[in-house]
């Protein structure tokens, strides 16, 4: 009797360790989200105040030397920058949107309703102005 209360044991454990492995991993994935999105609002605030001056020459940092570039040049280097963070974003949210299925799977609990739409296209609400006669 011992032995079977002993795998039941370890089945619980495991279970306990996968669910509680999901939810940390899903919890610091929030965490990079967050970092991330605070880092693109420093690149926009950034960029905005480039193209609010009219100096030629601009410093931005590079790890943790600043350097002195053309204007254009640091816009140019933001808007890479904002991209990047963006992609990074979006990738955040399509594994925390997978990972937080597992969970839900693992809890026996349903799915969620509508966490996995996307929104519409432009071209694809054109089509439906055009369809219902809005435009």
């Amino acid at each position: 009797m011992s032995q079977c209360q002993d795998i039941q044991n370890q089945k619980s454990f495991q279970y306990l360790f996968e669910v509680e492995t999901l939810a940390q991993d899903i919890l610091t994935d929030k965490e990079i989200k967050l970092d991330l999105s605070n880092s693109r609002n420093k690149f926009r605030e950034a960029l905005r105040a480039l193209e609010s001056t009219e100096d030629r020459r601009a410093w931005i940092q590079a790890g943790s030397v600043y350097i002195e570039r053309p204007t254009s040049e640091c816009k140019e280097i933001l808007k890479a920058e904002f991209s990047n963070a963006d992609k990074d974003i979006l990738q955040l949210d399509k594994s925390i949107k997978n990972k937080l299925h597992k969970l839900r799977d693992l809890e026996h609990e349903p799915r969620l309703e509508g966490f996995t739409l996307n929104p519409i296209s432009s071209a694809e609400a054109k089509a439906l102005h055009k369809a219902f006669g809005t435009i």
